[in-house]
């Protein structure tokens, strides 16, 4: 850890232990794969996702909430409050190697040293052996996959890879005994026993979901038959796989209902990334995994999708749900996914400093109602896949590019869809934007 987090931390725990907070809500942290901005029934009146709806309806819809163009870089954003390509190169793209170094302070960290208990069921991602899991890094236990998604039934990673064999509980691979058993209702079954607990404290519980990611066959028929009304055969799949993932959500949320009381659970909710925008080929996981046509993901009317920095592959599905505490509204304002752990650290001591070194911002008052908008123009910064595709947010303006072309300058509040780009007419703007990426990127390892 280093030593200006390691001073605001210190800061943190003391005002925390004197009393600062007196109540410790439970938090539970629900981040799905692949889930397009119009995967999801709150969005779009084709999807079938009844549990996740309500959820949203009780809380703060969150209407700009943005995330890194990729699984891993997300993660790392989410744990750390940082952008991942602080962390160097291998941190912004989906990978097995250590994402960030031990010592590194998570939101699983804080969290336990401020009380609480910790478990993660589900995707890691963050560095895909044992060595380098969940347990590291915060965590009382952990189950799922070290490595990235699996394969539902049988709970291998990509074919060939020296991670392939993946799934674990505190580290210990479990291969075989479980196989033949969906990963959503393997996770949702450990996370609601770990709900059924008798404990003294509060509880951390992250549910990195591997649904509705690559690759989707064999969902139940009842989930087909809860998608009939789709006329196309690819989509119909993987909506169900859709409303799979959505029965678990609230097998979960009935557990908190009937063990510690929703009204002292927050329930965040974000996808980690746009959905996939081309057809899948086929064959990258253990069989079956079927080829999948253009389409059956989507983001419309967002532009593209996963690993571009178009708002497709960005600005997700999101909110945050804490009955009694947040009136329910859609929040408009722009967020990042590396908002979370500052806004929490923010929320459970209110006097403790916030880290130079987090890039996110506590957005609490902005959930509340009580702000509506940011008293000067939010920056968000995007790198993926060691600068394949840059942008950066100023407000209602953005500049993005793909590298080895020019940069294009969009109006979000005019063009939310990314159709004009006004580079040309608008160079100063570019070129103001681009001032601010260059210094952004001299933070960068």
């Amino acid at each position: 850890m280093n030593r200006s987090i390691a001073a605001v931390f210190l800061t943190l725990l003391i005002s925390f232990a004197s009393g600062a907070a007196e109540t410790k809500p439970n938090i539970i942290l629900i981040v799905t794969d692949d889930q397009g901005w119009a995967d999801i029934g709150y969005h779009n009146d084709e999807v079938r996702t009844p549990n996740i709806d309500k959820l949203c309806k009780m809380g703060v819809q969150l209407d700009a909430h943005y995330v890194q163009p990729q699984c891993t870089p997300t993660r790392v954003a989410l744990m750390t409050g940082r952008y991942p390509s602080r962390f160097g190169p291998q941190a912004t793209f989906a990978n097995n190697k250590p994402a960030f170094p031990k010592g590194t302070l998570t939101m699983a960290q804080m969290l336990k040293d401020l009380g609480y208990d910790t478990a993660l069921m589900g995707k890691w991602h963050l560095g895909s052996s044992a060595k380098h899991g969940p347990n590291h890094f915060g965590f009382d236990y952990s189950y799922g996959s070290l490595a990235g998604a699996v394969g539902n039934y049988n709970h291998v990673y990509r074919i060939g890879s020296p991670y392939e064999i993946t799934w674990h509980r505190n580290g210990q691979i479990i291969d075989g005994y479980e196989n033949g058993t969906h990963t959503t209702d393997l996770i949702a079954a450990d996370a609601i026993r770990f709900l059924e607990k008798q404990r003294e404290k509060p509880f951390f519980l992250y549910l990195p979901f591997h649904a509705v990611h690559l690759p989707i066959y064999e969902e139940d028929e009842k989930w087909h038959e809860m998608n009939a009304h789709v006329e196309d055969g690819d989509r119909r799949a993987f909506l169900a796989a859709a409303s799979h993932l959505d029965d678990a959500i609230g097998q979960i949320i009935n557990a908190v209902e009937n063990s510690v009381a929703l009204e002292n659970t927050i329930v965040i909710f974000t996808s980690d990334n746009g959905g996939v925008h081309w057809a899948h080929p086929g064959n990258a996981y253990p069989a079956p995994d079927p080829a999948m046509k253009k389409g059956f993901s989507s983001n419309a009317p967002l532009r593209a999708g996963k690993i571009t920095a178009y708002e497709g592959g960005m600005r997700v599905p999101a909110f945050i749900t804490w009955v009694g505490k947040l009136e329910p509204h859609k929040m408009t304002a722009r967020m990042h996914v590396s908002d979370w752990l500052p806004t929490l650290a923010g929320l459970l001591n209110p006097q403790s400093a916030q880290s130079p070194d987090w890039d996110g911002q506590n957005v609490w008052p902005l959930l509340t109602g009580k702000q509506k908008k940011y008293e000067k123009p939010r920056t968000i910064y995007t790198t993926w896949n060691n600068r394949t595709w840059e942008a950066l947010h100023h407000g209602d303006m953005k500049i993005v590019r793909q590298k080895g072309k020019p940069w294009q300058l969009y109006d979000l509040a005019k063009d939310p869809i990314e159709k004009n780009n006004l580079a040309k007419q608008m160079p100063g703007k570019v070129a103001e934007l681009v001032t601010l990426y260059k210094a952004e990127k001299t933070k960068d390892e």
